[in-house]
């Protein structure tokens, strides 16, 4: 019994990796327009959007099915719930990217996006993502720890592009123009930085039971 229970952990655990790669697919393509890169990568971005809300539906299924089946306890029981509230994160995340995606081609200036910085925290979110996830499979609590930490600096970016885009304006900056565009880009991947916090977090749950985790997350060398 524990062996079937195991395997379907497994496969948990792939279609959570997976769910995070289509996640990293798409702000990879959305970091390449933002770098001025070839735009074209921005029409692959909706379907891979689609993509992943249907491995949302079905990690979902397959959690319950374990929930169900096994009843499971403990710390498998954290690693589910965990893992069921990770998707729901993993998909918001992915349609921030589809709504950047419908908003960049309104942004004629092909190297405006850098100039604000916005590329660099497009970077940032990526490896939050890719870490929260390794850490998820890992039952890595250090990792899950150091991607909450990187959530300020993601913060910390936004601050300094809200900065320069409303210098745009007061200075009327020939490219003032596209500043409502660029702050709600910015403000798209601010929330992405929060939504791989909660990620980690997520990690935290799985691997602590004591709840501790909450206010006092592992200290990271």
């Amino acid at each position: 019994m524990r062996t079937r229970f195991d395997s379907e952990l497994e496969t948990l655990y792939v279609s959570m990796i997976k769910m995070g790669s289509l996640s990293e697919e798409a702000l990879s393509s959305i970091q390449s327009a933002l770098k001025g890169g070839d735009r074209k990568a921005l029409e692959s971005v909706l379907q891979t959007t689609h993509s992943i809300d249907e491995k949302e539906r079905e990690i979902e299924a397959l959690c319950l099915r374990l929930l169900l089946r096994r009843q499971p306890v403990a710390k498998d029981l954290r690693t589910i719930s965990s893992a069921m509230k990770m998707v729901s994160d993993i998909e918001r995340i992915g349609d921030n990217a589809g709504d950047i995606a419908e908003i960049l081609p309104f942004i004629t200036e092909e190297e405006l996006p850098g100039r604000i910085g916005l590329d660099t925290m497009c970077g940032a979110v990526i490896d939050m993502v890719t870490s929260a996830i390794d850490a998820f499979v890992h039952s890595d609590a250090a990792k899950a720890s150091s991607v909450i930490a990187s959530d300020d600096i993601v913060d910390k970016a936004f601050v300094d592009a809200k900065e320069l885009i409303t210098g745009m304006i007061r200075s009327g900056d020939k490219d003032a123009a596209a500043a409502p565009d660029l702050l709600m880009i910015a403000k798209y991947l601010e929330r992405m930085g929060d939504h791989a916090a909660s990620l980690a977090r997520w990690v935290l749950n799985s691997v602590d039971a004591s709840g501790d985790w909450i206010n006092n997350p592992v200290k990271v060398d």
